[in-house]
């Protein structure tokens, strides 16, 4: 049936099908394999779960949508759709904004998942009440701060009790203004609906087409981890947004565009950590110093780096780093946490076949999030500009990110999609819209070329409904499992809610709370019955245990 399909009977359109439904169709096979092969002692928990289950019922999601697209002939109104995408980018990036704002509230509840998420969510209110630290009751901390999150997440003074994210914090800045305006869910949609109008800008300044720049404009807001990071609370999509605009800054260098890229690039640099921007930005350094002929426009790119990372970066990192020391004795400063090179280092390690499994895992998951048959397309669009440098140091930019993370000992955890590639996720997309603008020099080979291009929109609009949906319920149901596992009590008055994270998946991770316990919820994870209710008698006196569940137990004057 497939092969009287009028656009599966098109070459260019048959050969994408066939090498995506092969390649979509060996990872459907291999998720069960992989996991049964290395198994959840080999991969954090989270990401054994989240790539077994969410992703495999992705990969036929993905099968599904392959063959809907091969069933559906040839329309002459697809050529049309992306020249309106391409010239109304705008009315794009509003409608993918509004929707992103509706997907944080209703999907991902308003609710920052992980502790990577919550780090930058809890700085952001620091920020937002004037202040650099939040303050937590020095002798509460054991109970308010699990201690693996030190350092890892927060850095904390065991002797005064002042709190900070161990994140550098230029996405908490940015989170601030909508975290004081009480919006705190509008951020990232909007970054995101800043993304769109940014890689619109990036695709037509290399083509020239105003078709090409909506064809990557429909391939980035169908695909679903442009959706998921946008309604998130992860730095990956601001990562994205920073990465795109630098590119379009460096594609065409002079000295203003030197120094401005740098500038953006310290911003990128300082998001959350060094890495996702560091790894993209070697490629297009070097190019510079190689294309420019002298070091002046090299000179520029560095002078725009260094004020924001000496403040935010430099500044940042020796200010959280020192606060962990307050209040000690120089003889038990050093005891206190890790050394400025442990600081530095801790996240790198050689490779190792678990790190090898989890970025081939890792890679999977860039294809399962996104429209079907987009690698095929960027590598493609990869090759046919190979004579470019512009291209060159895009596609080395993305290369370098995910051989990068190699040297990275986590799988990741949690995440949507392959988070540690998202950096440099905007190459994908570009690459894509430059394989299928090619022209054509026979009115045949012009109607195969069409043929491939009403293929690849159909995809991409068949993926924005079902791809999404599908990826919109996971999404809707994983966080509200998390959020079952507080314990179920009904009232509103001010308590105290020790959470039991011990018949719990990742339970830990809802102990959050306000920088200084304003509000009417602390959370407390559980040091057992006879501390929790010791400690309580002490700090809490007028407080009593109301209500108990496998979950934890919440304590009130009720």
């Amino acid at each position: 049936m497939l092969a009287h399909s009028p656009v599966v009977r098109a070459a260019a359109a048959r050969s994408l099908f066939l090498a995506t439904a092969i390649i979509t169709g060996l990872i459907t096979i291999a998720i069960p394999e992989l996991g049964a092969s290395r198994g959840s002692s080999h991969f954090t928990p989270i990401f054994y779960h989240l790539f077994e289950i969410l992703d495999f019922q992705g990969a036929i999601c993905a099968l599904l949508i392959l063959i809907c697209a091969a069933l559906i002939p040839s329309r002459p109104w697809s050529t049309a759709l992306v020249r309106w995408i391409g010239e109304h980018p705008g009315r794009i990036a509003a409608g993918s904004g509004a929707l992103l704002c509706a997907g944080t509230l209703f999907v991902y509840q308003n609710h920052p998942l992980s502790m990577d998420e919550y780090a930058v969510f809890f700085q952001s209110k620091v920020f937002a009440a004037g202040h650099l630290n939040g303050q937590f009751p020095a002798p509460l901390l054991d109970w308010l701060l699990p201690h693996g999150f030190r350092t890892l997440f927060f850095n904390v003074s065991d002797q005064t009790g002042r709190i900070v994210t161990a994140y550098w914090p230029s996405f908490a800045i940015v989170l601030a203004p909508f975290t004081a305006l009480g919006i705190p869910w509008a951020c990232n949609p909007l970054i995101s609906a800043l993304t769109v109008l940014a890689i619109h800008r990036l695709t037509f300044r290399l083509l020239g087409s105003v078709e090409a720049a909506g064809l990557a404009v429909l391939l980035t807001v169908s695909s679903p981890v442009f959706f998921a990071d946008g309604i998130s609370y992860y730095s990956m999509q601001a990562h994205l947004l920073a990465n795109t605009v630098y590119a379009i800054l460096l594609i065409q260098p002079t000295a203003r565009r030197a120094f401005l890229g740098g500038f953006v690039g310290s911003i990128a640099l300082t998001l959350h950590n060094p890495v996702p921007h560091l790894l993209f930005a070697m490629p297009w350094v070097i190019w510079i110093a190689r294309s420019s002929g002298n070091s002046r426009l090299l000179g520029w790119l560095i002078l725009g780096y260094l004020p924001m990372c000496l403040l935010l970066g430099a500044g940042w990192f020796f200010f959280a780093a020192n606060l962990m020391h307050e209040g000690m004795v120089p003889a038990t400063t050093q005891a206190a946490g890790p050394t400025l090179l442990e600081r530095v280092t801790w996240p790198f390690s050689l490779p190792s076949s678990n790190i090898a499994f989890a970025r081939i895992s890792g890679a999977a998951k860039v294809w399962l999030w996104a429209v079907p048959g987009l690698v095929v397309l960027a590598a493609l669009g990869a090759w046919k500009r190979r004579d470019d440098s512009r291209y060159r140091t895009l596609v080395a930019s993305a290369l370098v990110t995910f051989v990068g993370y190699l040297f990275v000992w986590s799988d990741q955890g949690h995440g949507w999609g392959f988070r540690f590639f998202h950096s440099a996720w905007l190459v994908l997309p570009v690459l894509a819209a430059s394989a299928a603008s090619w022209r054509r020099s026979t009115p045949d080979q012009g109607q195969e070329g069409s043929e491939l291009r009403a293929f690849i929109v159909t995809t991409a609009l068949l993926t924005v409904t079902v791809g999404l949906g599908l990826r919109a319920v996971q999404m809707r149901e994983f966080v509200l499992d998390q959020l079952r596992q507080v314990p179920a009590y009904a009232g509103t008055e001010r308590r105290v809610i020790f959470i039991d994270p011990t018949f719990s998946f990742y339970g830990v991770d809802l102990v959050q709370n306000d920088p200084w316990l304003r509000g009417d919820v602390i959370r407390m994870l559980t040091r057992g019955k006879a501390d929790d209710e010791a400690m309580m008698r002490v700090y809490f006196p007028d407080m009593h245990r109301v209500y108990s569940d496998v979950h934890g137990t919440v304590w009130s004057s009720k």
